[in-house]
């Protein structure tokens, strides 16, 4: 907030209009024949003029002849502060104070704390010190306020006092501390000036509380429509408010207005405008966060290009490419940046956001206790910390499905659905608090249902595991115990994945009396074991194709196996609204005819479909959002032919807070199986807690 803290310090005994650059200088020789008293009226006029450099010179010529001289010391002391040389101003107002009127000694003294806030908001010697001279400013500035409180101007000095503070509180990160102190302001019908809005506005954005900021920032650039920082921050409040077509509105103002290049009457080059870069970098970030990321990315790469030694530039390029997925990307940009500026907090927090995307989680731990003990007040840091703490914590997941299949009335037999004519399936999975950033011990619960023909298949679960995540490798082993009575077989099986790289990862699981087998075969004692491998390759957020086979081995010797290649494909994106085409093809045989359960000897399936996305609210890390997914699909069974029938889904999807999300959703469907088509009515619930 330096650039507040500078438009803030033209405050007080406010100089004429500056001087031209033509206005004739007092020469030394001249003023070696002037006589005290004339020197004296001549810096006078000259400072009401605004020429403070020459008053200066005059008072220090004056001083040389008598270092006595009262009248040209305290002079030499004001055109220091009309200067902006506040500490040194103060330090000469310390040795005479007694030349000085109570008045003009609190306006020194104010002027070095607001110059003190200025150094206090300048880029630091080093990371540890960074916070230094603002502490020693906000101790100035507390010892002052005191002092002034029983003076007859109180009233003046204490608001000039209270902005001041709102500055260094920014500067500090005690963004809630503005944002009550605002709070207070606006509800006692006061106003604040222009040079504070931006620090204010950006402790109400940090404290999430961007009505408030976008209230705020109005009002400054109402006062002040140049305010360039306002204004970009404004870009963010609209953003953060939910109003992005009120944040482009005013980024193609922005853009309008702001020229890349600048150049001035005789000059032989162009120079860049760094508040077209403001805006160019501003307008990626909004575009990542409308879910225009392919724009945001070419805009980012474009930038990159030209300030290949910008380390801002890389750092928002890397922020774009973890959005999209490209965790590797992501954290090659976030190094490069931290390289070319080491003393930023923003690389290394995006540094840290890759490494646990990529589950690198001993790297995290060590970078992320650097982070902090570097910038202990910065949020971007805490809220890093705070999703490393979720990633550490316990992981509860708890999934319910239930449905109903009943036929269309034209059928003599009863439903052929592999499901039943009800079924339900519950399942609770938890795992552990990670230990040695690698492992976690887990256990569940699965218990599913279904009714055949009058009789009801009961199956019930308890199992635990161990699961290893590391980089590129995640792997798991469980077993899992029965308590029906349709099977005594343990389950044990074993699951790993592997990351290729960003864009390609492979999965593969073996489960000896698999869990999810036909629960119609295991009413007639029938178990099976299954084996299965994926690939899953995702080069944007926009595309995903997962292909897949699965071998299921029964125990009366029938040998099941399919193969399917998925696809979602995003067709539109807003803000708040995302539409998607998805679908896939699915083939199966079975080795056996006279299976006690659904068998197909061939099958076949082909689904096209659309899925409507909306997010209807959301506030930071909750969201309410809810999903229409319509479907076709043309199922072929050998010795039935081949129907079309029709899927719908509708869901809703509560986000309460970063990692605690709740979903639930009602589907229709018109299946068929062996000939016979079905209605189907199903409703699922599900629940995630932790990351």
């Amino acid at each position: 907030m330096a650039q507040a803290c500078v438009i803030g310090l033209a405050r007080g005994n406010e100089p004429a209009t500056p001087p031209s650059p033509d206005t004739p200088r007092l020469s030394a020789s001249a003023l070696s024949t002037m006589s005290r008293g004339e020197a004296m009226v001549e810096a006078w006029r000259l400072r009401d003029e605004g020429r403070w450099l020459e008053t200066l010179a005059i008072c220090e010529a004056l001083l040389q002849r008598d270092p006595a001289d009262d009248d040209a010391y305290r002079l030499r002391v004001l055109a220091l502060a009309d200067l902006g040389a506040s500490h040194r101003a103060w330090e000469l107002y310390q040795a005479r104070p007694h030349l000085f009127e109570p008045v003009i000694a609190r306006r020194l003294q104010a002027d070095r704390v607001a110059r003190m806030i200025v150094w206090g908001g300048l880029h630091p010697v080093s990371p540890e010190s960074r916070l230094v001279e603002m502490q020693a400013a906000q101790a100035a500035l507390a010892g002052l306020t005191a002092k002034l409180a029983a003076t007859d101007d109180a009233a003046v000095s204490r608001q000039r006092m209270a902005n001041d503070e709102l500055i260094a509180l920014n500067t500090l990160g005690q963004h809630e501390a503005v944002s009550e102190r605002y709070r207070q302001v606006v509800a006692d019908g006061g106003e604040l000036p222009a040079y504070v809005g931006a620090a204010v506005g950006d402790s109400l954005l940090s404290a999430r509380h961007p009505e408030l900021a976008v209230d705020a920032l109005e009002a400054t650039l109402r006062d002040d429509p140049e305010a360039h920082e306002a204004r970009i921050l404004l870009v963010y409040a609209y953003v953060e408010s939910e109003r992005f077509d009120d944040a482009y509105a005013l980024m193609e103002s922005l853009q309008a207005s702001e020229a890349p290049w600048l150049t001035r009457a005789g000059a032989r080059q162009e120079y860049p405008n760094w508040r077209r870069y403001d805006v160019d970098v501003t307008r990626v970030l909004v575009d990542s966060f409308a879910h225009a990321l392919a724009d945001a990315q070419r805009r980012a790469e474009s930038l990159v290009s030209v300030g290949a030694m910008n380390a801002h530039l890389h750092q928002t390029l890397g922020s774009v490419y973890l959005q999209r997925g490209w965790g590797e990307r992501g954290l090659e940009r976030h190094r490069v940046a931290k390289t070319l500026d080491p003393d930023d907090a923003a690389p290394r927090v995006g540094e840290v956001q890759a490494l646990l995307d990529l589950d690198r989680t001993a790297e995290a731990r060590r970078l992320l206790a650097e982070l902090i003990a570097l910038h202990p007040e910065n949020l971007h840091a805490q809220r890093a910390q705070q999703r490393w703490e979720r990633r550490q914590g316990w992981q509860v997941n708890y999934e319910s499905a239930w449905g109903r299949n009943t036929d269309d009335g034209t059928a003599d037999t009863a439903v052929a659905s592999p499901l039943g004519s009800r079924d339900s399936r519950h399942e609770l999975r938890v795992a552990s608090p990670l230990f040695n950033d690698r492992w976690r011990l887990t256990a569940h619960v699965l218990e599913a249902n279904a009714d055949f023909e009058g009789e009801r298949v009961h199956h019930r679960l308890f199992g635990a595991g161990l699961s290893y995540v590391h980089d590129r490798l995640q792997w798991g082993l469980e077993a899992a115990v029965p308590t029906d009575d349709y099977d005594d077989g343990t389950t044990v099986g074993t699951w790993g994945q592997w990351r290729f790289s960003d864009v390609l990862a492979g999965r593969a699981s073996v489960y000896l009396n698999e869990p999810l087998a036909s629960l119609q075969a295991r009413r007639a004692g029938i178990s099976a074991d299954a084996a299965r491998v994926r690939l899953d390759y995702t080069p944007t957020e926009f595309t995903t194709v997962q292909a897949g086979l699965e071998h299921l081995r029964y125990e009366d010797g029938n040998r099941r196996d399919s193969a399917s290649v998925l696809f979602d494909q995003r067709l539109t994106s807003r803000p708040h609204f995302l539409l998607n085409g998805f679908g896939g093809v699915q083939a199966g045989r079975g080795s056996r005819e006279d299976a006690p359960y659904f068998n197909p000897t061939r099958d076949a399936s082909l689904e096209l479909g659309l899925r409507a996305d909306h997010i209807a609210w959301r506030r930071y890390d909750r969201h309410f959002r809810h999903r229409l997914a319509v479907s076709a699909v043309n199922y072929w069974q050998e010795g039935f032919g081949a129907e079309w029938y029709p899927q719908v889904r509708y869901e809703h999807e509560w986000q309460l807070a970063a990692g605690r999300q709740i979903g639930y959703g009602v589907g229709y469907a018109r299946p068929v199986y062996d000939g016979v088509r079905e209605d189907r009515v199903s409703f699922d619930l599900r629940v995630a807690w932790g990351e």
